[in-house]
């Protein structure tokens, strides 16, 4: 009679599809609940993985977003840097610049946002991740880096700017903006931008 080997216990250390697994249930768990409600420890939960894992594939929780909801390269951290690297009276010209520049994106960057936004007209539900996950990870942080105590209303102000600017360019699809220069929306909605994140009030 030969002994049957133990059945291990627990969550497996990895398997063929971990990062994929990992990708499906941030993907569900980020259109269900938003951003801001879900967690790494969640995400691994879902997938089923040791949450060292995640970690092992993702730097952070914005760069998981990134790739499964925006399905873009998105770098939050480093936009943020390379706005606030600029002159302070610049800084919100800089940040509509960025925004317009990852909407504009290689790899059909416009396409999946243009997508994303024409679902939240329709369901409100993927409409939070994205307006979270920008509010939090990018305007919100540029206003807190900046010392504003009040950096989260800050952020969602801000992206309630070029939120409202996206989808009236590219779902309502208004002449004058469509067909308006990058450097002209950059510039106006810039001074709204830099009263929103920088100037005192």
């Amino acid at each position: 009679m030969t002994d049957t080997p133990a059945k291990p216990r627990g969550r497996r250390p990895g398997r063929a599809d971990t990062r994929g697994s990992i990708c499906r249930a941030a993907l569900s768990l980020f259109s269900t609940l938003g951003y801001d409600k879900v967690s790494l420890r969640a995400i691994a939960r879902a997938a089923d993985v040791d949450p060292a894992l995640i970690h092992h594939y993702f730097a952070s929780k914005s760069d998981l977003f990134a790739e499964t909801v925006l399905d873009l390269p998105l770098d939050a951290d480093r936009l943020v840097a390379e706005v606030l690297a600029g002159p302070r009276d610049r800084i919100g010209p800089a940040a509509v610049a960025a925004f317009l520049a990852a909407y504009d994106g290689p790899d059909g960057g416009r396409e999946r946002f243009t997508a994303m936004l024409r679902s939240a007209v329709a369901d409100d539900i993927p409409q939070r991740p994205l307006s979270e996950f920008m509010s939090k990870e990018v305007f919100g942080a540029i206003a807190e880096q900046l010392g504003r105590s009040d950096f989260k209303l800050r952020g969602q102000l801000a992206v309630s700017l070029v939120l409202g600017m996206a989808l009236s360019r590219y779902v309502l699809r208004l002449p004058a903006l469509t067909s308006a220069d990058d450097t002209v929306l950059i510039e106006s909605l810039g001074r709204a931008m830099q009263e929103l994140l920088v100037e005192d009030w």
